[in-house]
């Protein structure tokens, strides 16, 4: 009895230890895959970022998208937050309206050389009531920029003034970003060549070496323009002359000059059209003096024929009456 009454129990009791054992087995699996997986992410080599073929080593704008085998660092929030590191490009323009047309142009010349900088342009050009305008660009450094504006506007009256500043921080990080991870490349492509085992070998890495090569000079080249930029200020000055004062007045002189005028004017229209006239006058006269000539001989003709007719009737008149 007490065997059949122990049976259930121990029925019961293997059950549950069977139940037991596959549980602790699959999560003993299932913690054995994770581990590899990030056994495997943990002993990945890290992949030096290498650049797609699409690029065609062309230089690109800091815009455009690059399809780069890992990302390139961007800026980091302690840059940005770094006011200190900030890359800026400034620039202003200004309008000063003076009498002292010359000295000021030459004073913003001298502005531009004594503080470290250079005239870009320059032009002059003459408008309503022959004033004079001048149009001068210079560069000057940015340590500088406040000092040079607050000069410009003792030249004269601040007709028109406006400063801006560009901020190319990111551009600037991008730009030394890549070109960091361009000469790194470069570096290792020297060390390759330097094992090579053959020609083919050694063409390859060349050919692969210059395209980084250019694409070194390429950003080098637009990395130098943008700190030519940050580093010297553009300020544009356009110098005027004032427009003259006129005083009042009755408008009797500007009347006598005018009627003045009017009896020259007149007096030349007559002497042009009398020139005119003339070489008609001359050809009309001679045209009638012709046909005067003309009709008088032909008159003359005339009254001669009629004086032969006139002396011949007697003389018929008597040979008439004789044959009778």
């Amino acid at each position: 009895m007490r065997s059949k009454r122990l049976l259930p129990l121990i029925a019961i009791a293997i059950i549950l230890v069977v139940a037991l054992a596959s549980g602790c087995t699959s999560m003993n699996g299932g913690t054995g895959i994770s581990g590899d997986r990030s056994g495997e992410y943990q002993t990945a080599p890290q992949v030096a970022p290498a650049y797609s073929d699409s690029y065609n080593g062309k230089a690109a704008d800091s815009t455009s998208s690059y399809n780069y085998g890992a990302p390139v660092p961007t800026a980091t929030s302690s840059t940005s937050s770094d006011l200190g590191n900030r890359k800026v490009i400034m620039t202003a323009s200004i309008q000063i309206e003076t009498n002292k047309f010359n000295e000021s142009v030459d004073k913003v010349r001298f502005l531009a050389t004594s503080a470290g900088g250079y005239v870009q342009s320059s032009s002059m050009n003459m408008y309503d009531q022959n004033r004079r305008t001048s149009t001068i660009t210079i560069k000057v450094p940015q340590t500088a920029y406040e000092q040079t504006l607050s000069e410009i506007r003792k030249l004269g009256t601040v007709k028109s003034d406006s400063s801006s500043g560009s901020d190319v921080t990111l551009q600037y990080v991008d730009l030394e970003s890549r070109l960091k991870n361009l000469k790194a490349e470069e570096s290792r492509l020297i060390a390759i060549m330097d094992r090579a085992n053959n020609v083919t070998e050694i063409l390859a890495v060349e050919r692969e070496l210059s395209r980084v090569q250019g694409e070194i000079e390429s950003y080098q080249a637009r990395l130098n323009v943008l700190n030519s930029q940050i580093d010297f200020a553009t300020i544009t000055v356009y110098i005027t002359e004032p427009q003259p004062v006129v005083s009042y007045d009755w408008g009797i002189g500007d009347a006598i000059t005018e009627a003045v005028h009017a009896f020259v004017g007149m007096i030349a229209g007559l002497i042009v059209l009398t020139g005119y006239l003339i070489p008609l006058v001359l050809y009309l006269a001679l045209g009638l003096a012709v046909i005067y000539l003309l009709i008088r001989g032909a008159l003359w003709l005339y009254r001669r024929s009629q004086r032969r007719k006139a002396a011949a009737a007697p003389k018929e008149k008597e040979e008439r009456e004789e044959k009778k």
